[in-house]
């Protein structure tokens, strides 16, 4: 009885531990994606995806020009119609 109770203390302690680690992890990397310039994490991640791991200026560039290249081509097929 009493090592099960033990037991279990000790799971819920590591697991408190953890949970505090991972916390500390995000937020450092959470500042570190705010410092190289991007808006979130979200944002960074699409940025890798893309090749810009670390260059918010070089992903968001990219980013304007295909979106308007997408309008001209979304405005000549409004005008094709």
């Amino acid at each position: 009885m009493i090592g099960r109770i033990l037991l279990s203390l000790a799971a819920f302690a590591l697991a408190g531990f953890l949970l505090l680690v991972l916390i500390g992890l995000w937020d450092g990397y959470e500042q570190e994606t705010k410092a190289l310039g991007f808006s979130g994490i979200y944002e960074r991640y699409l940025a890798s995806q893309a090749g810009f791991a670390d260059d918010a200026k070089g992903y968001r560039a990219v980013v304007e020009a295909e979106s308007a290249r997408t309008a001209v081509v979304a405005e000549t097929a409004a005008v094709e119609e």
